[in-house]
């Protein structure tokens, strides 16, 4: 496995709000800070995803300053990167969104393992994409009626 990382949307958000997996992400950032990247891609779902979390737009500019600093590099999503990307959905029995193939191969043309905790990524065999998967969310207990 790479010591290069890619960190999708769901392992920033794990990370950002303390989820299961957070403590994963925070040990990567801190050993492999100068090789743990993004997508474009995943800059844009965190920021709006932040934006739903953060209405105060001051407070979320610092936030995501704070993962601009922590993170080496956005990588862009180029005419080749779109490419790998249809070339894996071609190798793949199941169906995955096209923003979850653009991930994921923008993390194969740079060597870089995924991170996340995404089941459409999940779904691309590690043969193809070695990853990190996260944890999953741990769901709110139901409340019982009576």
């Amino acid at each position: 496995m790479s010591d290069t990382c890619l960190l999708d949307t769901s392992a920033l958000l794990a990370h950002y709000q303390e989820e299961p997996g957070h403590e994963i992400v925070d040990r990567l950032l801190e050993e492999r800070g100068g090789e743990v990247f993004i997508s474009a891609i995943t800059w844009l779902e965190f920021h709006v995803r932040l934006k739903a979390l953060i209405p105060d737009s001051r407070m979320r500019a610092e936030a995501l300053a704070i993962y601009g600093e922590l993170l080496a590099d956005c990588l862009p999503v180029t005419r080749e990167v779109a490419q790998a990307a249809f070339d894996l959905r071609d190798q793949i029995t199941e169906r995955i969104p096209n923003a979850d193939a653009l991930i994921a191969a923008t993390a194969r043309l740079k060597g870089a393992t995924p991170v996340h905790r995404d089941p459409h990524l999940a779904l691309i065999p590690v043969k193809l994409v070695p990853q990190i998967v996260l944890p999953a969310k741990r769901q709110p207990a139901r409340t019982r009626r009576r």
